[in-house]
């Protein structure tokens, strides 16, 4: 998920993000946990998603094959 410059302090990316996150909590059968990967060189968006509730549980070594650093946090949201 991304939201180009221009675009971005406007709430876009929250909102598209909190309704695939409802639609997550909401789904039957239950869904208990959600996992996304961050690139290791992108600090605003691991900020972003632990805003969100998202937890860094580890880091994923040469996750991307076509860009550097090619390591990836893992984060976690769990929904109860």
């Amino acid at each position: 998920m991304g939201v180009l410059a221009p675009y971005r302090s406007r709430g876009l990316g929250s909102k598209a993000l909190e309704l695939v996150l409802a639609a997550a909590s909401s789904h039957r059968p239950k869904i208990d946990k959600v996992y996304l990967h961050v690139q290791v060189s992108n600090g605003d968006a691991k900020k972003f998603y632990e805003r969100h509730g998202f937890v860094h549980t580890s880091t994923h070594k040469d996750y991307y094959k076509k860009i550097t650093p090619a390591d990836a946090w893992v984060l976690e949201k769990t929904f109860d």
